[in-house]
């Protein structure tokens, strides 16, 4: 005899999301049992006779294989397995694939660069957790040319409505001739922070490129190229946020 389970401690169980995260999925309305969505917080599910999706896609059974993969989502893409608006999102990308995954995080509409996307809710818990300081590296092309000074400030930190906020490391790529390449490497994973940092400084975003997420880099991916993670970069996903694990060092600029 099949014993039931809270739906939020199955999906985590399967490692869809967190705990935390699932009621969010389910009180979204994303979840559906038996084709009928549910949005109630506590629900019970049977894993062995209750089929399970989400956004339309089913999470599996227990035991399954975990997947990890990195993409280039291309501009003007929302970062989403499904879009109300029927705009272009990730879960077009994904649709061929024979196994459920999802984005760890998102990347803005018109952003563009490395999404890494997987079925392992503890990783993805990991990855996004502000606790384990992951760094994200991203090529921005600003307008206009900051200053020596303007950079500088940023490298110690600017005060944001809401927080303060220091790049673990800025530097000047290019100088073009009305605008700049920067990059820079940041852990914190507030909304727009990237771009709500240069339209600070005065230097409004015009291309969002991210490079590296954590251990993981974008190498020598075009937009829309999908790629499976290697054993050695899954494994050293795996070791974030463990008491051995060692901070990533930078990509070299792309």
């Amino acid at each position: 005899m099949s014993q039931t389970l809270r739906l939020n401690k199955y999906l985590a169980q399967l490692g869809i999301a967190s705990r935390r995260k699932a009621d969010e999925l389910i009180a979204q309305g994303r979840v559906s049992i038996n084709g009928k969505t549910v949005k109630a917080l506590g629900m019970q599910v049977d894993p062995l006779s209750d089929e399970v999706t989400l956004d339309d896609v089913p999470v599996g059974k227990p035991g399954k294989k975990k997947h990890y993969y990195a993409l280039y989502k291309p501009q003007n893409v929302v970062t989403t397995l499904s879009d109300p608006e029927k705009r272009p999102c990730i879960g077009d990308l994904v649709k061929l694939m024979d196994t459920h995954v999802f984005p760890i995080g998102r990347l803005d509409f018109d952003a563009e660069g490395l999404l890494l996307l997987t079925n392992d809710g503890e990783a993805s818990n990991k990855l996004m957790h502000p606790r384990y300081h992951v760094d994200k590296t991203y090529r921005v092309k600003v307008k206009g040319h900051p200053s020596k000074e303007t950079v500088d400030k940023l490298k110690r930190g600017i005060k944001l409505e809401d927080g303060f906020v220091k790049p673990s490391s800025v530097k000047v790529e290019k100088m073009l001739k009305e605008n700049a390449w920067i990059q820079m490497t940041i852990a914190e994973g507030k909304n727009h922070l990237v771009k709500r940092i240069w339209l600070r400084l005065k230097h409004p975003v015009i291309r969002l490129i991210r490079t590296d997420f954590g251990p993981i880099r974008i190498k020598d991916m075009k937009p829309g190229d999908m790629r499976k993670l290697s054993k050695v970069e899954i494994e050293a996903i795996q070791k974030v946020g463990k008491p051995s694990a060692k901070k990533t060092p930078r990509s070299p600029k792309s």
